[in-house]
């Protein structure tokens, strides 16, 4: 028996096989996941979905529990030493620094170039051969420090081809793109001892995270700024069902850019791989959006952006949870999570073959 320990961790951290030794309630006073349970993706999802910020779980040190989902990291080579990949990884750093030069100083007042906002983004998209290439580079990322203004640039440019699938207008596209990366600006506000508090919030602190939107919002409410990126901002926290905060908001009083930036924010969250927390496949957290998250966020929005993601993964090589891999051929509307994986000399329908995941694409 190993060294059992009990300590509050952030969400961020969280890992399948850990136990929650308190009941895990959400902002809004449900109860989400009750005391003892042992995690499960799903659960992590949930929390995720739910923006609760922290738990306290219950680990054996010596005896880590083992995620059958966990990705062999020698796959994940195949594309990290790609060429393009290093170049984009190389461009994606010097842009995140920019980037934290350029939210540090809007935090303490600085005047706001929107055209410089937009490019910064942009100059990534635009150095892609399609936006495939985006979503398999940025899963096979590895971030370790300053993780709020990475995510805030992942979110960003997410935003932007997410809002070309929806045929936004260059203008529309634009505010939505910039309002993807501000989108946390709030936090930086924040004393980092109370976002990185390893014991119990109290109650004020907690309050106080929750209230990041809002302390965003005030940073750029008078600036010049579209009303439109201040109000994704301001309610990229809220929910479909009313879940959400600051306001308790629900369907048509969220405006759409704070409905966009509420399903990317997770999906980035979920995908990213750092150094603490092992990401998830797409085709994992595609399924757990499907199971968990309609009617607490916007259905439309929500079926348009999992089809897309998953489309963009046709041809990819995908690794299975029986060890086998294939190449993913398929796509189905109506549960892009299940695709058509084609292996050697056969055809698996995953809609059919209930007990099989995609646990990586390469």
């Amino acid at each position: 028996m190993g060294e059992i320990v009990r300590r509050r961790i952030t969400t961020d951290e969280l890992e399948i096989g850990m136990i929650v030794t308190e009941d895990v309630i959400t902002p809004s006073g449900i109860l989400l996941i009750p005391a003892y349970t042992i995690l499960t993706n799903r659960h992590i999802f949930r929390m995720q979905l739910y923006q609760v910020l922290s738990v306290v779980i219950k680990v054996n040190l010596n005896n880590q529990n083992v995620n059958d989902d966990d990705s062999d990291e020698q796959t994940l080579e195949v594309t990290r030493v790609q060429p393009n990949f290093k170049e984009f990884q190389t461009s994606y750093h010097e842009c995140s620094s920019m980037i934290k030069s350029q939210l540090d100083s809007i935090s303490k007042g600085s005047d706001i170039d929107i055209t410089e906002l937009y490019s910064l983004s942009t100059s990534m998209i635009s150095s892609l051969n399609t936006s495939s290439d985006l979503f398999n580079y940025l899963h096979h990322l590895k971030i370790h420090d300053d993780y709020t203004y990475y995510h805030c640039l992942n979110v960003s440019l997410l935003c932007n081809i997410f809002g070309t699938w929806l045929n936004l207008d260059n203008e529309t596209l634009k505010n939505l793109t910039i309002s993807g990366l501000l989108h946390d600006i709030g936090k930086l506000s924040i004393d980092l001892d109370v976002l990185n508090k390893p014991g119990k919030l109290t109650e004020s602190e907690f309050a106080l995270i929750k209230n990041h939107t809002i302390l965003g919002y005030e940073m750029v409410k008078e600036s010049p700024l579209p009303e439109s990126v201040k109000l994704g901002i301001l309610m990229h926290h809220e929910k479909y069902d009313g879940s959400g905060y600051p306001y308790g908001l629900k369907m048509d009083q969220i405006h759409m850019f704070g409905k966009i930036i509420a399903i990317v924010d997770i999906y980035d969250a979920m995908t990213s791989d750092r150094s603490y927390h092992k990401r998830f496949s797409p085709f994992k957290v595609i399924r757990m959006f499907e199971q968990e998250a309609y009617g607490v966020l916007d259905t439309y929005l929500l079926l348009k952006f999992l089809k897309n993601i998953a489309d963009n993964y046709v041809g990819c090589t995908a690794k299975l949870s029986n060890g086998q891999m294939g190449k993913i051929v398929f796509i189905s509307s109506k549960s892009p999570s299940r695709p058509i994986v084609q292996l050697d000399g056969s055809m698996v329908d995953m809609q059919r073959e209930h007990n099989l995941e995609i646990i990586e694409v390469l």
